[in-house]
């Protein structure tokens, strides 16, 4: 509580230093409106980095909050680029609609076009706050549910190996490793250091929402290593008859068909349990095609990640293209005005693409920069968004053209909430 009446109040912006982490962060569970948990605090704590997490504050009391964490982002292609993931954005109701949020924003955008990261993404609590800003919606996840009963798995669903439940430590270990693997086959997946791991495995009371402690499971192949893993936790119930479990999956990522494969069968398949939930799974998830009924798994799309490009020039030069391009783009984006201008994007099916300014040739395609954002992982159609009016041709065909090379195989995801 501020001692000056709100609307008398001067907001001041503020960077969090070591000494102010503590009340910053009882700031953003009010924001949220949760409840402050030390135990918690101890974890996020070490990801406040010195500059990137800042606020206002009337009376020495933050009134909003916001700050951005430092991570490595795959791109269609496999490489990876920095990203700046923007969370903890909050402002306290009494001071609202007076311009708090965007000069944090801006300040935001700006600091991180001068530590030379290409794009900032993150996760929308409110998703209407963030298109003004540039963030477009580009990455859609799945919410995965079903009765166990039902989840029948063909005859031809891989099997090899064996799958083992593990210790909190040896997961740690063995998960980091596979992850790296992983990550690098979908573009939106992020690195993941012992801080977000541990952020992973977070399992106070308050977490578990009802259920048990997490539990962690890894897959062996035929050899005996490593090549899947999965964190779940349990949810007991009863339909007064018969126990009806929920599993409440966490996380579940593998290197390998089988070790995929086998991963599920083991996750429905577990004793007293009647039903599972994921709730962050790829649109392109196999696991209703390892199954007898497709029409058993339960589905609800939903929107994952929002991704603002910071640099032009750089995340076009950094990600590959599915097919031959050669087209001019004229951008245009008010937050960082250097982005506005034309570029010429140039590139073989899956190869490394040359992108320069072009500001003195005709455009073939207009846009913003929060349609750059959306279909730069490739994972929406630049055809859907000129459908809606958001995408402007120019030149006949070079719609079709460029939407095919923007696209990508593997359908963009980011596992890792922030």
């Amino acid at each position: 509580m501020t001692a000056t009446a709100p609307h008398l109040a001067d907001p001041q912006l503020t960077d969090v230093t070591a000494d102010h982490a503590d009340s910053f962060l009882e700031a953003v569970a009010s924001g949220f409106q949760e409840q402050n948990f030390d135990e918690f605090n101890d974890v996020v704590r070490p990801m406040i980095v010195p500059g990137r997490f800042f606020g206002y504050t009337v009376d020495e009391q933050w009134v909003s909050t916001f700050g951005a964490g430092r991570r490595t982002m795959t791109v269609p292609g496999g490489t990876t680029i920095d990203a700046a993931a923007v969370t903890v954005v909050t402002v306290q109701p009494p001071f609202r609609r007076r311009g708090l949020l965007t000069a944090m924003m801006q300040r935001g955008l700006e600091s991180y076009a001068a530590a030379g990261e290409p794009v900032a993404i993150l996760w929308a609590s409110e998703a209407g706050i963030y298109g003004r800003f540039g963030f477009g919606a580009a990455t859609s996840r799945l919410v995965l549910s079903g009765a166990r009963s039902r989840m029948r798995f063909l005859p031809s669903a891989p099997r090899a190996g064996s799958v083992g439940e593990v210790g909190r430590d040896d997961y740690l270990s063995a998960a980091a490793r596979i992850w790296d693997v992983v990550r690098a086959q979908r573009p939106g997946e992020l690195n993941r250091g012992r801080i977000w791991w541990d952020f992973r495995v977070y399992d106070a009371e308050h977490a578990r929402r009802g259920a048990g402690a997490m539990r962690f499971v890894l897959h062996y192949d035929d050899a005996g290593t490593p090549d899947g893993f999965a964190a779940y936790r349990f949810k007991e119930d009863s339909d007064g008859f018969d126990p009806a479990g929920e599993v409440r999956i966490a996380d579940i990522h593998a290197s390998t068909p089988a070790a995929y494969s086998m991963l599920w069968q083991y996750l429905l398949d577990l004793d007293l349990s009647g039903r599972f939930r994921y709730a962050n799974a790829p649109v392109d998830a196999p696991l209703r095609h390892l199954l007898a009924d497709a029409r058993a798994l339960g589905t609800e799309l939903t929107d994952n990640i929002y991704l603002r490009v910071i640099d032009v020039e750089s995340a076009l030069t950094a990600r590959q293209y599915a097919a031959p391009i050669d087209t001019v783009i004229e951008v245009s984006d008010e937050q960082l005005p250097a982005n506005s201008g034309r570029y010429r994007v140039r590139a073989e099916a899956f190869a490394t693409p040359v992108v320069e300014r072009a500001d003195d040739a005709e455009p073939d395609l207009s846009l913003s920069i929060l349609e750059l954002g959306a279909v730069y992982l490739g994972g929406v159609a630049l055809r859907d968004l000129a459908f809606a009016g958001r995408v402007t041709e120019h030149t006949p065909g070079a719609l079709d053209a460029a939407t095919t090379a923007f696209s990508w195989p593997v359908a963009p995801h980011c596992s890792d909430d922030f």
